[in-house]
């Protein structure tokens, strides 16, 4: 009887002794596959990236993939926060996926700013400015360990106002559905884009709510079938979110 009982407390003592080690060996396992995520994440965005600015303009599903994924990236963290984390808490073993929400919002803010046709960018750039902000504060408030490292804060808010300027200026057209209004200008000079991405601009002489010579980005085969001094039509539009832009076209 005695053999038995000293067996069954040995027993319970080696059981007892695995399951910390099987814990740790789970954990390391979720952590290996959240780590992996990361990567193909991080891959993706890039490849994203690479597409949108430096391919053909981007067309609305690729536009809504950068969208998509800093979004993603934010619902594994409130769902497996103790195996996602977003730049914050350098030295943990939870898989970082900054990368892709940087490079995303990078990518939709290039693009947005390269594309779109404003009347003005006072509001968009003050939205961002105002969520970069916000983000700011409640990020150093909630955060102890980012108030010791304020670059990084610093640059993550820089991020956040970027993905901001991309989503609300790309949603501000593409959700329009206020009416257009026509109107007619001249190009008064053709040129290139003067960075490595490529785009077609057009000068514009004076035209509704504006009393100068104004830039306008277009679609490279526009660019090409126009020359100096064409008249143009100009569609203005109101804007979903009431930041007015437009389009150029020929006019037939």
């Amino acid at each position: 009887m005695a053999d038995s009982l000293q067996a069954t407390g040995a027993e319970t003592v080696t059981n007892e002794a695995e399951r910390p080690r099987e814990a740790r060996e789970e954990r390391l396992q979720q952590l290996v596959q959240a780590q992996r995520l990361a990567a193909g994440l991080t891959v993706a965005a890039v490849v994203l990236a690479l597409v949108a600015l430096f391919g053909p303009q981007p067309n609305d599903r690729l536009l809504a993939l950068l969208v998509a994924l800093p979004l993603l990236a934010l619902l594994f963290v409130i769902a497996w926060r103790d195996r996602f984390r977003i730049g914050l808490g350098a030295g943990s073993a939870q898989a970082n996926l900054a990368a892709p929400c940087a490079v995303a919002a990078c990518a939709l803010f290039a693009r947005t700013w390269l594309d779109l046709n404003l009347v003005s960018w006072l509001p968009l750039i003050a939205f961002a400015l105002a969520v970069g902000l916000i983000f700011l504060v409640a990020a150093a408030r909630f955060e102890s360990n980012l108030r010791r490292r304020w670059w990084r804060l610093i640059a993550a808010a820089v991020i956040t106002a970027a993905y901001a300027f991309g989503v609300l200026g790309q949603f501000d057209q593409r959700l329009d559905g206020s009416p257009q209004s026509m109107l007619r200008s001249r190009i008064v000079e053709k040129h290139l884009g003067h960075s490595r991405i490529a785009t077609y601009h057009l000068a514009l002489a004076p035209w509704g709510p504006f009393d100068t010579v104004t830039d306008a980005t277009v679609l490279q085969d526009l660019y090409e079938r126009l020359e100096t001094g064409d008249p143009v039509c100009v569609r203005l539009r109101d804007g979903a979110f009431g930041i007015a832009w437009f389009t150029v076209a020929a006019c037939r």
